[in-house]
């Protein structure tokens, strides 16, 4: 059961994930340096234009210093450099820096904290499964490294039949239990507070199966 999964879609959004919108500071630096520096330009000329000569014949036009653009390059890159330590960051603690939390106690600690909302007996049945959903497709990346949270139910299923990282029995429970949250999400059907009792139950069942520590149970 710890077969991991890693697939280049992964990589993909990673660099797809990098804030492109902070490139504008340093675009917004280099041009300032850029400014900076031709005004510097501009003053000293003024300056020496003020001293009276002698009148000379035609003098060729002296040749204007090419700008500088290393103030426009490392705005860039510090840009880009920052913007890719940060998303990088995000991710490795996202799928690998949340080792001290294995992710059996982690589910079951969040699933204790979503019973003791009470929420069946205020009448919020749908969010009760929303909640319960969130927290096993969230358990299943961290357990397994497979995308769940951004699959559709049908869409995630089928990816998980043609995988040996479950039994059959797991799979036929994890089908269950997902159906069962849509039908809540979804179809807002109201299911009585012993119905939500036992998908909590089956939540806990599933994640102590699956777990693959004694620590979880």
């Amino acid at each position: 059961m710890g077969v991991k999964i890693y697939s280049c879609s992964a990589c993909i959004e990673w660099l797809w994930a990098i804030p492109k919108v902070l490139i504008l500071p340093g675009i917004l630096l280099g041009f300032a340096s850029i400014a900076q520096s031709g005004a510097a330009q501009s003053i000293s000329q003024s300056s020496d234009s003020s001293e009276l000569r002698d009148i000379t014949g035609i003098e060729p036009m002296p040749a204007v210093p090419a700008r500088p653009w290393w103030p426009f390059a490392l705005g860039i890159a510090m840009v880009l450099l920052t913007s890719m330590f940060l998303v990088g960051w995000r991710y490795w603690r996202r799928y690998f820096g949340e080792g001290e939390v294995a992710p059996g106690p982690w589910a079951l600690a969040l699933m204790r904290q979503i019973d003791s909302l009470n929420l069946p007996d205020t009448g919020q049945v749908d969010k009760y499964h929303t909640l319960y959903s969130e927290v096993i497709r969230h358990y299943l990346e961290k357990r397994f490294q497979v995308r769940a949270s951004r699959q559709t139910t049908p869409e995630y299923l089928q990816a998980i039949r043609a995988s040996s990282l479950l039994d059959s029995s797991q799979r036929n429970m994890l089908k269950e239990f997902l159906e069962r949250c849509d039908l809540a999400k979804f179809a807002q059907i109201r299911f009585p507070k012993e119905d939500c009792q036992a998908l909590g139950q089956s939540g806990r069942n599933f994640v102590e199966q699956t777990a693959g520590d004694k620590s979880s149970r």
